[in-house]
C-alpha cells in the first residue's frame, strides 16, 4: 500500500507540473494505400504509396505535382529540385540529405528514401515537416493524410486586427520582465455519493520570477486548507496505516513550494518542491523533464531552438498561431480536413477582422451559440488607445436552460493581468480561481538551468517499485 501511494504521489506531484502530449499510432500492413491531401484522395497513374518497415513512403515527383510543385532536374549536379510557393526542396536521389529552403531560410534535413524501378520515394512524414503540414494516418482507410493548413488561413480571411495585438504583445519577448501575483481557489466537492454535503478545499499562494524570451523562471508559495479532506480521511480510510499516510501527505500540502526553470530552446523544463520527499525522493534536488525525449519516444522530432527562432521572427503572427494550435490536433481519419476547416472557420467567426465592430476605445467581436438546450456566450474587446492596441477584455459563459455553469473572465491592460474562472454543477461541484499579475521591464537574466546536478524525473520513475 505504501509503495502503490508513494508511486501515486510522485506521477501526480510531475503531472501538475507538465502538460500531458497525445500521439497517434502510424501502422500500415501491406502496399494497398492511399494518399489524400486537403480532403481530397490523389488519383496515382502506375505509382502508388508503399510501405517499409511501418513507414509510409510516396512517390516523390507524381505527389510533389500533384501538390503544386514544378521538379526539375539537373543531369551535371545529379540534383533533383521541387519548388512550391516558398519552399525549394533539393537532394541527390539515393542520399539521405535533403535541403530545404523556405522564405529563404535554408535547413538540412536527414531522410531515408526507397529507389524503386527507377523511382524515388519520400517518407510522408517528410513532407510534412518541409512544408509544415500536420501529418497523420487513418488505420481504417489505410490512407496517408496531409492538410495544408497554409491554404486554409489564407483562404479563411485575414486577421489583421488581431495581429496589431501579436504585434504590440512582442515587447514582453524583446526584453527580460519581472512578472509577481496572486492567486485563490475554491473547490467543493461532495465527501461522497450517498450525502449532498460538499467537502470545502480552499488555497491561496503567491508566485514571481522572471521572463526572458524562451527562458522562464518562477518561484511559487501556496498555502491549503485541508480541513476537508482530513474529514474525509477520517472516515473513508479503510485502515490506521492508509489514513496515517494520506493524513502525512495532506499535512505536506498545506505548504508547497515549488520553484521552475524552463528552457524552450533546449525543451527543458527544471522543478525542484520539498513536496517530492513525500515519495522518497531528494525535497532539495532539481528534477528535469526532456520535452526531446518525451517526443523522440513517440517518434516525433521536434527542433526547439527552431520553434523559439519562428516566434521572434516577423511571421509570428496570429495566422502562425491558429496554425500551431491545428498542428497539435491528432489527424487519424479521413475526415478530419472538414473538422479542420470547421476549426479555422470558427477562428475567423471570433477573430476575424470581419467579426470586429470598430468602437471609440477598441474592437469588439461577440458571439452567441444555442443548440440543443446549450448556451455559449463569447466576447472579447481589444483595448487601443493613440492607435495602438495595448490589451484586450474577454468573457465566456457556457451552460443549459438559461443557467450558466462556466465562466471566465481575463484582462490584459498594458503590464497588468487578471483571470477569474467559476464552474458551478449545482450539487455536485463548484469551483471558483483567481489570479492577478504584474510585469515590469528588468535588466536581470532569467537562467536557462539550475547550478549543479540535476535528475531526470522520468528515470526516477521508471525506477520506482
Amino acid at each position: 500500500m505504501k509503495q502503490i501511494l508513494k508511486r501515486f504521489t510522485a506521477i501526480l506531484t510531475t503531472l501538475t507540473m507538465a502538460a500531458s502530449i497525445s500521439v497517434t499510432t502510424w501502422a500500415a500492413e501491406n502496399n494497398d494505400m492511399q494518399l489524400q491531401i486537403n480532403g481530397e484522395m490523389i488519383a496515382f497513374d502506375n505509382l502508388k504509396p508503399i510501405n517499409r518497415k511501418d513507414r509510409v513512403f510516396v512517390p516523390f515527383r507524381d505527389t510533389l505535382q500533384q501538390m503544386g510543385a514544378e521538379i526539375s532536374y539537373d543531369d551535371a549536379q545529379h540534383l533533383t529540385t521541387a519548388q512550391r510557393g516558398d519552399t525549394t526542396i533539393q537532394f541527390h536521389p539515393g542520399e539521405t540529405n535533403v535541403t530545404v529552403i523556405k522564405n529563404g531560410v535554408e535547413k538540412n534535413l536527414e531522410t531515408s528514401m526507397v529507389i524503386s524501378s527507377g523511382n524515388t520515394y519520400i517518407p510522408i512524414r517528410f513532407l510534412g515537416e518541409a512544408f509544415d503540414y500536420p501529418v497523420g494516418w487513418d488505420a481504417e482507410q489505410k490512407a496517408a493524410l496531409l492538410i495544408d493548413t497554409d491554404k486554409l488561413l489564407a483562404d479563411a480571411g485575414s486577421f489583421s486586427i488581431m495581429n496589431r495585438y501579436m504585434e504590440y504583445n512582442k515587447k514582453f519577448s524583446q526584453q527580460p520582465y519581472i512578472f509577481k501575483g496572486t492567486f485563490s481557489f475554491e473547490l467543493n466537492m461532495p465527501y461522497d455519493e450517498t450525502t449532498r454535503e460538499l467537502m470545502p478545499i480552499t488555497g491561496s499562494g503567491t508566485f514571481e520570477g522572471i521572463s526572458e524570451q524562451d527562458k522562464q523562471n518562477m518561484s511559487m508559495a501556496m498555502q491549503l486548507n485541508t480541513e476537508g479532506l482530513k474529514k474525509y480521511i477520517a472516515t473513508e480510510a479503510p485502515d490506521e496505516e492508509t489514513s496515517e499516510i494520506a493524513n502525512n501527505i495532506v499535512s505536506a500540502l498545506e505548504n508547497v513550494e515549488i520553484n521552475y526553470i524552463t528552457d524552450i530552446s533546449t525543451g527543458k523544463i527544471y522543478f525542484q518542491s520539498p513536496l517530492f520527499a513525500l515519495a522518497d525522493m531528494d525535497g532539495s534536488a532539481w528534477y528535469y523533464m526532456d520535452l526531446n525525449e518525451i517526443y523522440a519516444s513517440m517518434g516525433m522530432d521536434v527542433d526547439f531552438s527552431e520553434l523559439v527562432e519562428m516566434t521572434k521572427g516577423d511571421n509570428f503572427n496570429f495566422e502562425y498561431y491558429i496554425k500551431n494550435a491545428l498542428a497539435s490536433v491528432p489527424l487519424t481519419s479521413v475526415n478530419d480536413y472538414n473538422d479542420f476547416q470547421q476549426s479555422i472557420g470558427g477562428f475567423v467567426t471570433l477573430f476575424g477582422d470581419n467579426s470586429f465592430q470598430q468602437q471609440a476605445d477598441g474592437y469588439t467581436s461577440e458571439f452567441n451559440f444555442s443548440e440543443d438546450g446549450a448556451d455559449v456566450h463569447f466576447i472579447i474587446k481589444l483595448l487601443e488607445s493613440n492607435n495602438e492596441i495595448f490589451g484586450y477584455d474577454m468573457n465566456i459563459t457556457a451552460g443549459t436552460g438559461g443557467t450558466n455553469y462556466i465562466t471566465v473572465s481575463a484582462n490584459q491592460n498594458d503590464t497588468n493581468a487578471t483571470v477569474t474562472f467559476h464552474l458551478s454543477v449545482p450539487d455536485m461541484l463548484t469551483m471558483v480561481f483567481n489570479c492577478g499579475m504584474t510585469m515590469e521591464a528588468t535588466d536581470q537574466k532569467a537562467l536557462s538551468q539550475p547550478s549543479g546536478n540535476t535528475i531526470n524525473i522520468m528515470d526516477v520513475l521508471e525506477n520506482m517499485e
